[in-house]
C-alpha cells in the first residue's frame, strides 16, 4: 500500500484540482444553491394521530347480552368503508380546505392524494387475545388541520358505531313487538273458534263422553225396569179381569163393560205398538168416547163400582205414566246415542283447533321471551354498556414535522454540493485519454522518453515551427512505409524517437 500511495503524483493532482477549481465552484454553488432553496421553500408536513378502543361488554354475556349481531371490530371495519367513500373524503377535504390552493386538481386527485395522506390500521396491544386498538392518522401541510381533520373523523365514526348499534337494537325491539302483537290476535282469534265450537257443540264434545255414556246406561237400565213394570201390570190387569166379580158389587153397564174391555185391549196393544201407532191412537178415541157415555150416565167418568174396578183405574194411571216416562227416556237415549255418534268428529275438530292454539301459544311465548331479551339488549345499548368503540387519545396538534430536521438537510445539501463538485473535476479527467505525463507515456506506449520537455508560452507565432510539425506528420508514414521495415524491434525504436519528437515539437509554440 505504501508503494502504490508513492506512485500517486499528488502535486498533479493538486495541479489539476486548482486547474479546474472554477468547474467545481460552479457545480457545488448549483447543487447547493438547489438544495437549500429546496429545503426551505418544501412545505413542512404534520401527522396527527389517535387511536380507537374495542371495548369489551361491560355486562357479562352470560347475564345479558346485546342483540347486535355484528362485532365492534367488524363493526368498524363497516363504518371505516363508509368514512372513506370516495364522497365522505371529499367532503373532508373541501370542509378543511385541505387543497384551497390548488385549482387544477381533479376530484379523482384528490381522492387519491387524501389517500395516500390518510391511514388506519391497527397496532399490537400486548400479546394475543389482548383489546384491539386502531390508530387513524393524517397528514396536513399545518398542524392544526391534520388535529382538526382526524378529531372530526374519530368523532365521526365513533357517532356511527352508536348510532348503527342503537338503531339495531330499536328495530329489533320493534320486529318482536309486532310479532308478539300479531301472534296475540291470532291467539285471540284460535281461541274465540275454540269457544264457538265448543257452544255449538256442548252436548257432544270429548270431555263429556263417559257422562254421556253413564247416562245412557243409566236410561237403558231405566227404561228396562219401566217395560218390566209395564209388563207386570198387565199381567196383573189380566188376573184382575179374568176373576170373577164380587155378587155383592152392582152390575156393570154395558158401557162399562165396554170400556173395560177396550182398556184391556189398550193394554194389551200397547205391549206391541208404539204409542204413536194408529191402533193405539184409535183405542184411546174410542176409550175417551165411552168414558164420556159413563161419565153422561153415573155423573163421573168411569167410577169404579167395586175393588177390581178400583184397582184397574190405578194400574191405568201407573200405565199411562210409564207410557210418558218411556217415551221420555227413548227420546233422551236416542239424543245421547246421536251426540256419542258426534264425539268423535268433533273431538277431531276441537283437536285440530287446540293443536294450532298450542303452536300459536308456543311461538308467541317465544315471541316474548325474544322480546324481552331484545328489550334487555336495547337497554345495554342505550346505556353504552355492550362491546363499543371507545376513544382512548384524541389528536392533538404536533410539534414537529415528518422528516429530518432543516438544519440535518442543509448538511446534507453541503455533502451533495461537494461531491457534485468533486464529479465535475473527476469526470472530465476519466473522460479526457491525452498523454500530458511522462508516466502516461510510459503505462499507454511502452515507452521510456528520454527528456520531457515542459510547455513554454510564446508571444509570437512561428510559421516555421508549424510547417516543421506538418512535414513530421506527413514524412513519418510515409517513410516507415517506404523503408518497409519488418523488425519488430527497429521499429518501435523508430516509432518510439518519431514520437518523441512530435510530442517535444508540439510541446513548443
Amino acid at each position: 500500500m505504501v508503494n502504490a500511495l508513492s506512485n500517486i503524483d499528488f502535486r498533479f493532482y493538486l495541479w489539476l484540482f486548482i486547474r479546474r477549481f472554477p468547474l467545481f465552484l460552479i457545480a457545488a454553488m448549483v447543487v447547493g444553491t438547489a438544495g437549500v432553496a429546496l429545503t426551505f421553500l418544501w412545505p413542512p408536513s404534520y401527522q396527527a394521530t389517535a387511536k380507537i378502543l374495542v371495548e369489551s361488554p361491560q355486562i357479562p354475556t352470560e347475564l345479558a347480552k346485546s342483540t347486535v349481531p355484528t362485532g365492534a371490530a367488524e363493526q368498524f371495519q363497516i363504518i371505516q368503508e363508509d368514512v372513506l367513500s370516495r364522497e365522505s373524503v371529499l367532503a373532508l377535504a373541501n370542509r378543511f380546505a385541505i387543497y384551497s390552493g390548488r385549482t387544477n386538481m381533479s376530484e379523482s386527485d384528490v381522492v387519491d392524494d387524501m389517500m395516500r395522506r390518510l391511514a388506519i390500521q391497527p397496532t399490537a396491544s400486548g400479546g394475543g387475545g389482548g383489546a384491539t386498538v386502531y390508530s387513524i392518522s393524517f397528514k396536513a401541510d399545518r398542524p392544526d388541520t391534520a388535529a382538526e381533520l382526524i378529531n372530526h373523523l374519530v368523532t365521526t365514526i365513533l357517532d356511527k358505531d352508536v348510532l348503527i348499534r342503537t338503531q339495531r337494537a330499536t328495530d329489533t325491539v320493534a320486529f318482536f313487538s309486532r310479532e308478539t302483537q300479531r301472534l296475540d290476535n291470532e291467539l285471540q282469534g284460535l281461541e274465540g273458534n275454540i269457544l264457538e265450537f265448543k257452544n255449538e257443540n256442548i252436548n257432544a264434545l270429548p270431555d263429556s263422553v263417559d257422562f254421556r255414556r253413564e247416562q245412557q246406561i243409566a236410561q237403558q237400565q231405566r227404561l228396562l225396569i219401566l217395560q218390566q213394570d209395564e209388563v207386570a201390570l198387565h199381567k196383573r190387569v189380566s188376573d184382575l179381569q179374568s176373576r170373577p166379580l164380587d155378587i155383592a158389587a152392582p152390575a156393570l153397564t154395558p158401557a162399562e163393560q165396554s170400556l173395560l174391555a177396550l182398556r184391556q185391549l189398550l193394554f194389551q196393544q200397547q205391549a206391541l205398538f208404539s204409542d204413536e201407532s194408529p191402533t193405539i191412537t184409535a183405542l184411546r178415541a174410542r176409550i175417551a168416547a165411552l168414558e164420556g157415555e159413563v161419565v153422561g150416565s153415573t155423573g163421573q167418568p168411569g167410577a169404579p163400582r167395586n175393588a177390581r174396578d178400583i184397582e184397574l183405574a190405578s194400574i191405568d194411571d201407573r200405565l199411562e205414566a210409564i207410557a210418558v216416562e218411556r217415551q221420555l227416556i227413548e227420546a233422551s237415549i236416542e239424543a245421547l246415542e246421536r251426540s256419542i255418534a258426534e264425539t268423535p268428529a268433533n273431538e277431531t275438530e276441537l283437536h285440530s283447533l287446540e293443536r294450532d292454539r298450542q303452536n300459536v301459544q308456543a311461538q308467541y311465548d317465544s315471541a316474548v321471551a325474544r322480546l324481552a331479551d331484545a328489550s334487555t339488549g336495547q337497554q345495554i345499548e342505550f346505556l353504552l354498556k355492550g362491546e363499543r368503540l371507545s376513544l382512548i387519545e384524541s389528536a392533538v396538534p404536533p410539534q414537529r414535522s415528518l422528516g429530518p430536521s432543516r438544519s440535518v438537510l442543509v448538511l446534507a445539501t453541503f455533502a451533495a454540493a461537494m461531491l457534485a463538485g468533486l464529479a465535475a473535476v473527476i469526470t472530465p479527467e476519466l473522460l479526457n485519454r491525452k498523454i500530458r505525463r511522462p508516466a502516461e507515456m510510459i503505462g499507454r506506449l511502452q515507452i521510456v522518453p528520454f527528456v520531457t520537455v515542459p510547455y513554454i508560452k510564446r508571444s509570437m507565432f512561428n510559421p516555421a515551427r508549424l510547417g516543421f510539425r506538418i512535414s513530421i506528420l506527413i514524412a513519418v508514414p510515409a517513410l516507415v512505409l517506404a523503408l518497409g521495415i519488418s523488425d519488430d524491434a527497429p521499429r518501435n525504436a523508430f516509432m518510439g524517437y518519431a514520437q518523441a519528437s512530435l510530442i517535444a515539437t508540439s510541446s513548443t509554440p
